[in-house]
């Protein structure tokens, strides 16, 4: 019996250091990928709520919104930050067009969530919102693919 609990230990164990390998790479970048899409979905699924339930835009839901956004943003340029001091020139593009892609998402946003409720600016946040899902998801790929 105690043998059977010790190597369930050293499976776990085997694992978790499988993951702390594949997550180290190339500065990080697979870790803070993950962060930023498991975050960006978080955010898709609030934002979905405001719209389901028909929700106001105000109060507690906005400012989760508002304070998530503001993570993806930081998660994202610390993407970048880890491709720059990587020196890799794919894993730079990639991260470089995931900060573009969550800025158009941020700016249109703010013209949405400022007042201005247009469907267009729905839209184009949305198409922010799919573009960083797809260079941060490029960005993971790309690191566990490459990175030593």
């Amino acid at each position: 019996m105690i043998g059977v609990k010790t190597s369930i230990f050293d499976y776990m164990y085997e694992k978790y250091m499988e993951t702390t390998r594949l997550m180290s790479k190339m500065n990080y970048i697979p870790a803070i990928a993950s962060g930023e899409i498991a975050l960006l979905l978080i955010l898709y699924s609030g934002g979905m709520g405001l719209a389901i339930y028909n929700l106001p835009l105000e109060g507690p839901l906005l400012i989760m919104h508002l304070y998530g956004a503001i993570l993806v943003a930081v998660l994202s340029l610390g993407l970048l930050a880890a491709a720059v001091n990587y020196r890799d020139k794919g894993a730079i593009l990639i991260s470089f067009l995931n900060v573009l892609s969550i800025l158009f998402a941020a700016f249109e946003g703010s013209f949405y969530f400022g007042g201005i409720v247009d469907v267009s600016y729905l839209m184009q946040m949305g198409m922010g919102f799919v573009f960083a899902v797809i260079t941060a998801s490029g960005c993971l790929i790309y690191a566990i693919k490459r990175g030593e």
